[in-house]
């Protein structure tokens, strides 16, 4: 049985957005990093979500981001997404200043936008990620 998250999704992925500004405010490296890259997942999860994409771990993340980049033509969205994965790892490393982190807290805002601008504008039935990894945990597209 799968239960839904007492929050969307969307409303998950702003709130970490405002708790990584308020991580960042305090000095905290290893909070704010942990809800930087929360923020772009959750953003990920609701437009997955939002198609009937299945979306269970971090490689699904990276395969729809591929996807949703390709299908749109942003690549800056594979960019900004791999460097919100970066910082995830500084939630266990804390390597990167709080300057650091500001700077990629802004990029996650713009890589949220460029996300949203994606889900609004591509076609509603656009076929789920076809990579090989993805087919290989969830099959064919159905």
């Amino acid at each position: 049985m799968t239960t839904q998250p007492i929050e969307s999704h969307e409303v998950h992925s702003r709130r970490m957005l405002d708790h990584a500004a308020e991580m960042i405010a305090q000095g905290d490296r290893v909070q704010a990093s942990e809800k930087i890259w929360g923020a772009a997942a959750h953003k990920v999860k609701q437009i997955a979500t939002e198609r009937g994409w299945p979306n269970v771990s971090h490689a699904d993340g990276h395969s729809i981001v591929r996807h949703l980049a390709s299908a749109s033509g942003e690549q800056d969205i594979r960019r900004l997404f791999g460097i919100a994965s970066d910082t995830h790892q500084n939630h266990y490393e804390d390597r990167l200043s709080i300057d650091e982190l500001a700077d990629r807290l802004n990029e996650v805002h713009t890589l949220i936008s460029l996300l949203n601008d994606a889900h609004q504008t591509l076609p509603a039935d656009l076929p789920r990620p076809t990579d090989r990894h993805y087919l290989d945990r969830h099959g064919a597209a159905g």
